[in-house]
């Protein structure tokens, strides 16, 4: 545990919870002799302005995982990660996004499987990789795209006509990035122009994304070029962070599947939304119920003044 996290006993990591809580629910979860308690020396009143904000801070006992309570949370959209009290933006340079379900609410591919009226099998596929059980990504997108195969080239106008809508919080969320002039990439095994389009309505410095072949106006059933997999994002994330002068720990990678594990490896900082289990349980954040604009809280100079000055509080605490 890094010496800039926080600690509310000696012992045990201080997580935020978001999300709403009523009374019943904190009595259930939260005591003495419950899998979370409250950390010593945070004042009843300064708990109460948190709960208004809809926010808690505390302890994990730790006979419990920060997964296991994630699992018994995952109907009930609350959030649940340590909270590093010294993490600000001005430590990052660099934002790369995965886009499909991280960005926007849909899998593109799966959507134009619908238009091209083969939506389960191509879904099936789909799902089975972001689950990580198929362990040649590439293959499985070459099925994929060949299913495809005959469609009109304007069935990717009809996508982004009809289906293109960022997910909760991202657009605040990216808003933020760029006013705090970090650079942000969106790495996606989607195609282009769909990610051209999704980059620009994030505003974006850059994107990398798959080609579909095509001939005399319809889809071929092939990829043009190297795929954009899981060890091309990490490169990627890599090479543009060089690009700019910007370290590797200075980055963030924020995905869903597991075709970003690698990327999210690779960042000094990770983080999922709505992500498969097996991504969520290795992000530094994973907000499982909440927007990515939650993610907003965990940089010191987006946090909220009510929760600023309760970790104030447990920082003297602890110092004392």
């Amino acid at each position: 545990m890094s010496s800039s996290q926080a600690h509310a006993d000696g012992h045990s990591a201080l997580m935020l919870l978001q999300g709403q809580f009523d009374r019943a629910w904190i009595e259930t979860w939260l005591g003495p002799d419950r899998p979370l308690h409250f950390p010593p020396g945070l004042e009843f009143a300064q708990q109460h302005a948190l709960v208004e904000q809809h926010m808690l801070l505390a302890c994990l006992t730790e006979k419990l995982g920060r997964q296991q309570i994630r699992s018994a949370w995952v109907n009930e959209a609350i959030d649940i990660n340590a909270i590093d009290i010294k993490r600000r933006w001005a430590d990052f340079g660099m934002i790369a996004f995965d886009m499909d379900s991280t960005l926007i609410t849909i899998e593109c591919i799966d959507e134009m499987a619908q238009f091209a009226g083969c939506g389960a099998e191509v879904a099936a596929i789909t799902e089975a990789a972001m689950r990580g059980e198929i362990s040649d990504y590439d293959q499985s997108l070459r099925q994929r795209v060949k299913l495809l195969k005959g469609q009109r080239l304007s069935i990717m106008r009809r996508l982004i006509d009809e289906k293109l809508v960022l997910n909760p919080g991202v657009a605040k969320f990216t808003r933020v990035a760029r006013e705090r002039k970090l650079k942000m990439i969106v790495l996606s095994g989607g195609f282009h122009p769909i990610v051209d389009e999704v980059a620009s309505m994030i505003q974006a410095d850059a994107c990398c994304a798959n080609r579909l072949g095509e001939e005399q106006g319809y889809l071929d059933g092939s990829l043009i070029g190297p795929i954009v997999n899981a060890q091309a994002k990490a490169q990627h994330l890599k090479d543009f962070a060089s690009q700019w002068g910007v370290e590797v720990n200075q980055t963030i990678a924020i995905g869903d599947g597991a075709n970003d594990l690698a990327m999210m490896a690779t960042a000094g900082l990770s983080a999922c939304w709505r992500a498969k289990p097996l991504v969520a349980e290795r992000a530094d954040l994973a907000f499982l119920g909440l927007g990515l604009d939650a993610m907003l809280e965990h940089f010191e100079e987006t946090r909220s003044p009510v929760l600023t000055q309760a970790l104030h509080s447990l920082q003297e605490r602890h110092l004392s």
